[in-house]
This record gives C-alpha cells, sequence and structure tokens, in this order.
C-alpha cells in the first residue's frame, strides 16, 4: 500500500471531487492521503472531508498565492484537529511580487508549526535559495520539514540532508526530460524522501494534460523503483515509513 502525501482533492479543478473522494476509499492501494489546504477556506474544508473519510488526513495553511486577507491565526484552531497532521503548504512563489509579504506569513507559520509541534510542507517555486535564507536567518522549523515536488537544485539538496529534512517526488520524474530529478534521486538517502501526485495537477508521463488521481501514485514509485535500484514493494514500504516519521499524527 502507498501514502500520497501530497493533494488536494477540493480544488476547483474538480467538477465532482465525491467522486474522487470514493475512488481513494475504494483504492486497495491506497493507505491514506493528505489533503492538502492552501488558504482558510480550503483548510477547513479539508478538515471537514477527513472527518468522515478514514484515509484521509489534513494540512492547514496558507499557500504564498493565496495570503490576501488570510488571518494566519486561525491556524490554532484548525490545527487542534487530530487529523491535521502539519502546516502547509507555505513557502514562496515567483508568480507575484510580493516578497515581503509572502516573507512575511511564512515566517508567521513556521513560528506556529514550531509552537504545535507540527512539521511544515514546503512550496518553493523557483525559491528554494529564499526559503533556506528564511531558515538560517529567521526561523527553521523544528518538527520536521518537506519540500514538496522539490525543484531539483543540488546546493538546497545539501542543505536538506544535513538538516535531516524531507524532499518529495511528484508526477515530474516520469518525464523524460527530469534528467536532474534522477540525479536528485540518486543522492537523496532512503530515509529522506516521499512520494505525492499533487493531484489534480501535475499528472504523469502516461496521462499528460489529464486531471491526476491519487491512484497515480504508482507510477512514481515504479519510476523511483527503477532509478534507485530497489523492488516497486521497498520503495513502497520506505516511502510509507517515511511520511509517517514526518508526520507523526498519522496513524
Amino acid at each position: 500500500m502507498a501514502i500520497d502525501s501530497h493533494m488536494h482533492i477540493n480544488s476547483v479543478v474538480l467538477d465532482n471531487n465525491q467522486l474522487y473522494i470514493d475512488d481513494i476509499n475504494k483504492n486497495p492501494n491506497i493507505e491514506s492521503v493528505i489533503n492538502v489546504g492552501l488558504n482558510i477556506k480550503t483548510s477547513l474544508e479539508s478538515i471537514e472531508i477527513s472527518k468522515t473519510n478514514p484515509k484521509f488526513y489534513s494540512s492547514v495553511g496558507i499557500h504564498p498565492l493565496y495570503i490576501e486577507n488570510q488571518d494566519v491565526n486561525t491556524l490554532y484552531d484548525l490545527a487542534n484537529n487530530i487529523k491535521v497532521v502539519a502546516i502547509g503548504e507555505i513557502g514562496f512563489d515567483n508568480g507575484k511580487n510580493n516578497f515581503e509579504d509572502q516573507k512575511k506569513y511564512l515566517v508567521r507559520q513556521i513560528e506556529i508549526a514550531n509552537e504545535l509541534k507540527l512539521p511544515v510542507i514546503i512550496h518553493s517555486n523557483n525559491s528554494n535559495e529564499k526559503i533556506v535564507d528564511i531558515f538560517r536567518a529567521h526561523v527553521k522549523p523544528k518538527y520536521g520539514c518537506v519540500f514538496h515536488c522539490f525543484q531539483p537544485d543540488f546546493d538546497t539538496l545539501k542543505y536538506i540532508i544535513n538538516e535531516g529534512f524531507y524532499i518529495s517526488f511528484a508526477g515530474k520524474i516520469t518525464y523524460k526530460t527530469a534528467k536532474k530529478s534522477i540525479e536528485i534521486a540518486r543522492l537523496i538517502p532512503d530515509d529522506l524522501f516521499i512520494v505525492e501526485t499533487d493531484s489534480p495537477y501535475i499528472s504523469i508521463e502516461p496521462f499528460r494534460n489529464e486531471i491526476n488521481k491519487s491512484s497515480n501514485i504508482k507510477y512514481i514509485i515504479n519510476k523511483l523503483s527503477e532509478v534507485k535500484e530497489k523492488s516497486y514493494e521497498e520503495i513502497e514500504n520506505i516511502t510509507m515509513e517515511n511520511t509517517k516519521r514526518l508526520f507523526k499524527r498519522m496513524k
């Protein structure tokens, strides 16, 4: 069985998210998923979904592209729910030129995660260096950190390994152009990587330009098994163990 460590079942992209929820609930090859919040509204929705669907866990956070009119202190109450396993996704995105505002929200959310003893899920769109600078100069996660859908960067990888943080591989590793990501996969220690679909985004190679599903996690695991020269079952077990070690509230 596999864990999809990062997906968005309540995305606006999906016309009928109950259909995709049922698909996960009925899939014997998926043990659980983490439904990731992008703002207060989607974080609340994620918690409600997790209450009635045992395979679903939640993270709550304010994505750097959606920081307008968001009360970051609301995360204290949201994170009290037992099925909330992390603060995220949080970070930087170069899609908007509001660096100082993004920085303020990132720093505050890491502080909240540290107070609540929760790990953080980092979004870093061409911003790995900025994230590391924040960790070094302002505040660093104390209870775990994963760079989701890690954009290959050898300097940041070295920092992540030294800190005992994690990286997450998504569908892009299945692409023919993913040579740098494949090299990263060869270098990352077995105890510091997990897998995700980022569903409904980042479709995998056989289904480019289609709605991505959590069931496609098998293609990512299969690619990693090839790259790391291990069996599918080994990678499946390694990533499940790593995910539960990082997100300690997961059963």
